[in-house]
């Protein structure tokens, strides 16, 4: 049974209580008080009026070298450049060049602000750098040909022939209500080859990533990706911890591209 307080001792948690209200409404008021901690990243940007920004131009067409300029081009560099001019007014991206194994390093010994090199999100790495919200899903979707219809997830693939790679393993947590038994399930050597096989009408439907799948639907006409992405594999921009005004205006900036369709055009300028 519990042993009710006594009015001395419900006096002092109440007086414990009260202080504890005082030390934090205290310690609120103070920090709003208090200049905000500098950026020292952001504080550059607008000083020197560039915005680094590294990558490795080896993955069309989110980055790559064209051969007629021999600069750096593709769908990241379009929206570092874009993400520049909405930071500040008179801002420019400045594209600093790294192999891959070196961007992370590159990064956080002050050779650019930012990455932005079709870099998905890595939870083991959030103690070193932070990241922005996602721009681009890479994750896996459903391909079926133009006017099929019946199928917008995957409970619908119950009874259907779906064609995958090899080495296809449903990924754990988001497929643990989705059995494959009973599936016609096909393997290929390739993701380009179970979008031909689909394309050929020996599937129903394949299971491919979303950049395969936009890049081949680009030039082959016939297929469509249904419903949204069933697995996550977000790109993201990592920054240095400290540059978190840059974030937040990253952040922003990105959520806005959203909204009006920026990211939406650039998909479809490079895809």
């Amino acid at each position: 049974m519990t042993r009710r307080l006594s009015k001395p001792e419900r006096w002092l948690a109440v007086g414990a209580l009260v202080v504890a209200i005082l030390l934090l409404g205290g310690w609120w008021l103070l920090r709003q008080a208090l200049p905000p901690t500098p950026d020292p990243t952001w504080e550059r940007i607008q000083e020197s009026g560039k915005l680094l920004v590294c990558t490795d131009p080896s993955w069309p067409p989110f980055e790559f070298i064209d051969e007629r300029t021999g600069r750096a081009a593709g769908f990241d560099v379009d929206l570092a450049r874009l993400l520049a001019e909405r930071l500040v007014p008179g801002v420019e991206a400045q594209i600093v060049t790294v192999g891959f194994d070196g961007l992370y390093d590159a990064l956080l010994a002050g050779r650019c602000d930012i990455i932005l090199s079709a870099l998905p999100y890595e939870p083991l790495r959030t103690e070193d750098v932070a990241y922005s919200v996602a721009y681009f899903n890479a994750g896996l979707v459903l391909v079926m040909r133009q006017g099929t219809t019946g199928v917008e997830n995957l409970a619908d693939l119950s009874g259907r022939t779906v064609g995958v790679e090899w080495g296809f393993v449903p990924p754990g947590d988001s497929w643990q209500r989705f059995s494959f038994e009973g599936l016609g399930l096909r393997r290929y050597d390739t993701a380009e080859d179970a979008l031909r096989a689909l394309q050929a009408g020996e599937i129903e439907v394949a299971i491919v990533d979303r950049i395969t799948a936009l890049a081949y639907l680009r030039d082959c006409r016939g297929l469509q990706i249904v419903g949204q992405p069933i697995t996550d594999i977000n790109y993201v921009i990592p920054l240095r911890p400290d540059s978190y005004r840059l974030l937040e205006e990253i952040n922003n900036a990105l959520l806005e591209m959203r909204g009006d369709g920026t990211l939406e055009r650039l998909q479809e300028r490079w895809f």
